[in-house]
């Protein structure tokens, strides 16, 4: 068998073999002998074809690549960063599982339109809305509308909308222009944390969001950052968006800007931004026979401050210097509308033509060292021809199984002082322990009483998810009146409540996690549901195995959410209330490079409920679109 197969071998071709040998030498002494006669000659004599051609593609091959090279050297020489411009001190984290915080990428991933849907996320808080985005937005914490408040840049960002009170529009505080959210839940109040968007690369950035949806709606938003050389820097964006609804009205349409000139070297950051924004917005109607319409609305808010800092409050030494000044101007014309429950009487709407302005005037700063932190803050507001002086100061520690946070503020403006201390202790990796006491006092003057709070909290860890439970307290108060919707609502004297609450947060198995938050009051009390809950099942991930430079992602999530009954007590006759509901809402975020799709389905049943008495909540309510990243 062996032999056989041996001698099926062909022979080898020798004659063949010498033949090409001989041309192959042939070729190469024609090659030399035409280079040697080019060289003495100084003429230039063409070489085989078959030779030229490997030359000149061998050429183009090394200036190809050095052409890569010298542009891939060239990008990365010009793509440099820049030390950034400064930020804003936030507190320790002392939560269990994580505090309540979304980056540039998760807010615009959230779902959430305003600032009230994304707080309405937070045990503690309730949001309310007369209707679609356009329709004021307004939180509160604890049932409370007053203890919830907002800092941008480390500016407070003080109600100045006569029709507001003492609360501001949550649907109008532009989350679009943000780098950063971070909530601080204290015992008897509500911090918000905003950090505006920042560039810190020299390559230009430039970014195109487009979106639309049912009830007209129609949004556009664009961006645009870079850094230069020197440490310079420019930042602009605007967004515009629109939206109708022909059966109750409500329509709205708003127009928001945002520009940023700064320097920042090393330690040193200087810059100034500008935030306008220009709102309108007509009657909505109520389906009830009770209450009054919500009048239209025009009016431009301007925000601008220009800041000094030294240092990173992260770490370090640091110290700021801002001067701030907010303007709100309303020239609304007079609207004549039909007030039930008199049906066919005609009476004036709105006549509001109103100006209100304050500057505020900011010098902070603090330090760091091995996991301690202290910093203080002197805050003066002038208007109405005075000034009022806030002084503040935290301490702050958060290394190994213990974090602490604590605050202390004077407030002139209010005549209160405040102070609260919030903590974590896990004392082993599945158990954790969390809790934060406060005060409000009276200093004089206040039409508010003094009230002592306190949040007490215990988690246990199962696998990447946390599961809380714990209560919430707040003593004797008054709870100002969300007159917004309709003046006859009635600030609420409350005596001592206790509410209970659960959570459930991260991962469940893989890809696949679950938030939920759910929370118990006490039956009857005003503007405060007995139960609120909201589910979340979603899945995230990046598919790393399939797509391992990251360049894809998928998020994927359904939501569902229930409340009960609200009483909002008026000055005569019966106490209105909004209805129980339940809603199912699901969502879709896809990311593919530098381009992100997004489409969220809303009460996906056509669920009818209100959130605020007599104004109905849209049914279900399509909204999708693209953002799209570019570096030039």
């Amino acid at each position: 068998m062996h032999e056989s197969a041996l001698a099926q071998v062909p022979t080898r071709d020798t004659t063949r073999t010498r033949r090409d040998s001989t041309r192959a030498d042939s070729l190469r002494a024609r090659g030399d002998t035409l280079r040697r006669l080019r060289d003495s000659a100084g003429v230039a004599i063409p070489l085989s074809p078959d030779s030229a051609k490997a030359d000149s593609v061998r050429a183009r091959a090394r200036a190809r690549a050095d052409s890569i090279r010298a542009a891939e050297l060239a990008r990365k020489a010009a793509d440099t960063v820049k030390a950034p411009i400064a930020r804003a001190e936030v507190p320790a984290d002392a939560e269990i599982g994580g505090r309540y915080r979304w980056s540039r990428d998760e807010l615009f991933a959230s779902g959430a339109l305003t600032l009230g849907e994304l707080l309405g996320r937070v045990p503690g808080v309730t949001a309310f809305m007369s209707g679609w985005i356009a329709t004021p937005h307004t939180t509160a914490y604890l049932g409370d509308f007053g203890r919830v408040r907002v800092f941008y840049d480390g500016v407070e960002l003080d109600p100045l909308d006569v029709r507001m009170g003492p609360m501001l529009d949550f649907s109008a505080i532009p989350i679009w222009t943000l780098e950063d959210l971070v909530v601080e839940r204290a015992a008897e109040e509500l911090r918000v944390y905003l950090q505006s968007w920042r560039v810190t690369k020299t390559t230009p950035y430039t970014r195109v969001d487009v979106s639309t949806g049912d009830l007209s709606t129609n949004s556009y938003r664009g961006f645009f950052g870079r850094r230069f050389s020197n440490g310079g820097a420019l930042q602009l964006g605007a967004q515009q968006y629109s939206t109708e609804d022909p059966r109750l009205g409500g329509d709205g349409d708003m127009l928001s800007i945002l520009g940023r000139l700064g320097w920042a070297k090393k330690q040193w950051s200087v810059d100034a931004v500008l935030l306008r924004a220009n709102r309108k917005r007509t009657e909505q109607l109520r389906i009830e026979n009770a209450g009054s319409n919500l009048p239209g609305l025009d009016a431009v808010r301007t925000d601008a401050y220009a800041r000094v800092a030294y240092g990173d409050p992260g770490r370090g030494r640091w110290l700021q210097v801002i001067a701030a000044t907010s303007r709100f101007v309303e020239t609304n014309a007079k609207t004549q509308t039909t007030t039930p429950p008199t049906p066919g009487e005609v009476v004036v709407g709105d006549t509001v033509d109103t100006t209100a302005s304050r500057a505020q005037y900011v010098v902070t700063g603090g330090a760091h060292l091995l996991g301690a932190s202290v910093s203080g803050a002197a805050r003066l507001r002038v208007f109405n021809q005075r000034w009022f002086l806030t002084p503040s100061g935290r301490v702050g520690f958060d290394r190994g199984m213990l974090s602490l946070s604590a605050f202390a503020e004077q407030q002139e403006s209010d005549s209160t002082f405040r102070m609260d201390v919030t903590a974590r202790v896990r004392p082993l990796p599945f158990l954790a322990f969390a809790g934060s006491v406060g005060r409000n006092s009276a200093i004089e003057g206040s039409d508010r009483p003094a009230a002592l709070a306190y949040r007490g909290e215990v988690g246990l860890r199962a696998g990447r998810m946390w599961a809380t439970g714990g209560v919430l307290s707040l003593d004797t108060t008054v709870v100002p009146a969300p007159q917004v919707y309709d003046t006859l609502y009635q600030a609420a004297a409350v005596g001592a409540r206790r509410g209970t609450f659960v959570t459930l947060r991260g991962p469940v198995w893989k890809a696949i996690g679950l938030n939920v938050s759910a929370t118990k009051w006490p039956a009857g009390e005003a503007y405060l549901p007995e139960y609120q809950v909201r589910t979340e099942l979603y899945l995230s991930t990046s598919w790393l195995s399939r797509f391992p430079t990251g360049n894809f992602h998928i998020l994927a999530s359904a939501t569902h959410e229930y409340r009960t009954q609200v009483r909002f007590p008026v000055a005569e006759g019966a106490d209105q209330r909004a209805s129980q509901y339940r809603v199912i809402s699901t969502l879709l975020e896809l990311r593919l490079y530098d381009a992100e799709i997004s489409w969220q389905y809303r009460n996906i049943l056509g669920d009818i409920y209100t959130v605020v008495p007599g104004f109905t909540m849209p049914r279900a309510i399509n909204y999708y679109g693209v953002r799209w990243s570019f570096f030039n």
